[in-house]
């Protein structure tokens, strides 16, 4: 998770998104104040929903690298790194498998940076708005030949104008570019998710999750592999390499974060 803005400048007096997203993936860095925030929100409907968001992200991943051969992932808003990150999954997968991490945060950035174990990965701080960049950083770093998949998976609520941000990079992205994609909504448990959204914006971080049809449009560019826009617990939820534990949220119940992957037509 990252601001809209980039930061350049490392800010421990105000809670950071991505501090805040790791308190809540039960992850260790992060400061108090960020717990603080987090605290609240600790089992919450989101809370669970971008663990499963996260899981989903990871089980997509190892699915394109072995169903179709995908060996260059972006990860647009990676946040602080968490293992096993996409990067090790495409490695996992491919001994050659290239990794660009772009996040538009300092801090992100930094602890990337320092956490990478990939040969052939990257890390760039780009204010993720700015579509050029982002491109130019891809274009500089990918294989224009080879099999290319983005991931955008808990990033897109931190953007007031994600579909229009999503829309422009989709016009630019190669025919045949695969998108992870995930997004928190409020179609399920909207209370809930309600009252997170007021936690987080007390802490200054804007969250903005979005409902079905939305989100639909948002992806209506690509062809969806199956099973389709789903909930991202019940996205193909066989157990793989990285992903062997009991889910989070049972198959039965509703979850507030839809998931999908798609593909641009050639």
């Amino acid at each position: 998770m990252a601001r809209p803005d980039t930061a350049t400048v490392l800010d421990t007096n105000n809670p950071n998104p991505a501090r805040v997203c790791n308190a809540l993936l039960g992850g260790r860095d992060y400061y108090e104040l960020d717990h603080l925030i987090a605290k609240p929100l600790l089992g919450s409907q989101l809370a669970t929903a971008m663990a499963e968001a996260r899981r989903f992200a990871r089980r997509a991943v190892e699915y394109l690298s072995t169903a179709h051969q995908v060996t260059q992932v972006v990860e647009l808003g990676c946040g602080i790194p968490m293992s096993p990150d996409i990067g090790e999954i495409a490695a996992h997968a491919s001994s050659t498998a290239r990794t660009l991490y772009i996040d538009n945060d300092l801090l992100v950035a930094t602890h990337a940076r320092a956490l990478l174990t990939e040969p052939n990965g990257a890390v760039a701080q780009i204010d993720l708005t700015d579509v050029d960049a982002v491109l130019a950083q891809i274009t500089a770093a990918m294989d224009p030949a080879a099999p290319l998949a983005i991931c955008l998976s808990g990033t897109a609520e931190l953007f007031a104008d994600a579909p229009a941000v999503l829309d422009t990079l989709t016009c630019q992205l190669p025919p045949g570019t695969w998108i992870v994609f995930s997004h928190v909504t409020d179609d399920i448990a909207g209370d809930d998710i309600g009252r997170a959204v007021e936690v987080l914006g007390n802490g200054g971080i804007a969250f903005h999750p979005r409902d079905r049809d939305t989100i639909t449009t948002m992806l209506a560019p690509y062809r969806l592999a199956d099973p389709g826009l789903i909930a991202a617990h019940r996205w193909r939820p066989t157990a793989t390499d990285h992903d062997t534990l009991r889910p989070l949220h049972p198959d039965a119940w509703d979850l507030c974060a839809y998931a999908a992957v798609g593909q641009l037509p050639r």
